[in-house]
């Protein structure tokens, strides 16, 4: 299962049977879905729901899922998109990379594609909103363009890499707890993460800022105190 946070996929597929399973296996690993036949209700779902991740079909009625990427680009370039096709025509492919997508599959999905194109676009969508000047609690504040911390005095503390890479994780996340796997995956970047390793850092932000910022809850993960 995905440590997703109830990411929300808008899954467009003009294929009933295709868009069952391939929604079902999205709720198994914690996504939630919102699923469309064609582009117009997609598009009515989109605007209604907060949307992390879109899934599409190229062959639609009325309107081609291409379209409707070209729209979604006009007003957001951060979405991470997924297509799904049965054609794999060169054209389609560079106009679909231009379009900035995440993953492009041929139909019918193998499952591992499909989960693997999923965990990409999780990840990218975990990390497409831009931090921004943020106060703290007890008068602190985290500056995203130094990567430093100010006390109620104003005076700065510079962040470590991992450190400010785990505050922003948090911040994006922060009505959410983010589980131990996507911090080893998104601030150490790959390599191996120790809970001890993880507990020095806490205590490391904890010392420049208060104690109650981070909390730990009941082994799954982080939540920061914003």
């Amino acid at each position: 299962m995905f440590a997703t946070q109830n990411l929300a996929v808008l899954y467009i597929e003009k294929d009933a049977d295709i868009r069952r399973r391939g929604a079902s296996l999205m709720h198994e690993n914690g996504l939630k879905v919102f699923e469309s036949s064609d582009t117009t209700n997609g598009c009515e779902l989109f605007r209604m729901n907060e949307i992390d991740i879109v899934m599409i079909d190229l062959e639609l009625p009325e309107k081609s899922g291409l379209n409707f990427i070209r729209c979604l680009r006009a007003k957001d370039v951060l979405t991470p998109v997924v297509i799904t096709t049965d054609h794999s025509d060169k054209e389609t492919l560079f106009e679909a990379i231009n379009l900035d997508i995440t993953r492009y599959l041929i139909k019918p999905c193998k499952k591992d594609d499909l989960l693997e194109a999923l965990q990409t676009a999780i990840k990218k969508a975990v990390n497409c909103h831009p931090i921004t000047y943020t106060k703290l609690h007890h008068g602190f504040s985290y500056d995203p363009i130094n990567k430093a911390i100010s006390n109620p005095e104003g005076i700065s503390s510079q962040l470590t890499k991992k450190e400010y890479l785990f505050i922003e994780l948090l911040l994006k996340n922060k009505n959410h707890i983010v589980p131990y796997d996507v911090i080893e995956m998104l601030v150490w970047e790959g390599n191996v993460m120790t809970m001890d390793a993880l507990r020095t850092l806490v205590r490391g932000i904890r010392k420049k800022t208060y104690t109650d910022i981070l909390s730990n809850h009941n082994g799954l993960g982080y939540k920061i105190d914003v």
